[in-house]
């Protein structure tokens, strides 16, 4: 019998974060949500090519996003991959 998978297909968009200086000049840190937002998920160092910045502190980082079980997940742009549960209003479509 075949299941029914609800998981939707993968997108890209754009994730509101926090911005912070990487270890190497290619690398920007990433922390989700930002800080004064709540309790953080996750941060993380991402190649600066996938991070869009508005001020020194905030910006965007480029994710792939899949729904499941009624719950957006993010899938981060560095080296594990981490995923953290995402809101709505913190995506922007690229």
């Amino acid at each position: 019998m075949k299941s029914h998978s609800t998981t939707q297909q993968a997108k890209m968009a754009w994730l509101r974060c926090r911005l912070d200086s990487g270890m190497f000049s290619d690398e920007v840190g990433v922390t989700y949500p930002a800080p004064e937002s709540g309790e953080w998920q996750t941060s993380v160092y991402v190649p600066s090519s996938y991070v869009r910045s508005e001020s020194e502190h905030e910006g965007e980082v480029m994710v792939k996003v899949v729904f499941q079980r009624g719950t957006r997940w993010a899938v981060l742009p560095n080296g594990e991959r981490d995923i953290v549960r995402v809101e709505d209003g913190d995506l922007r479509q690229p």
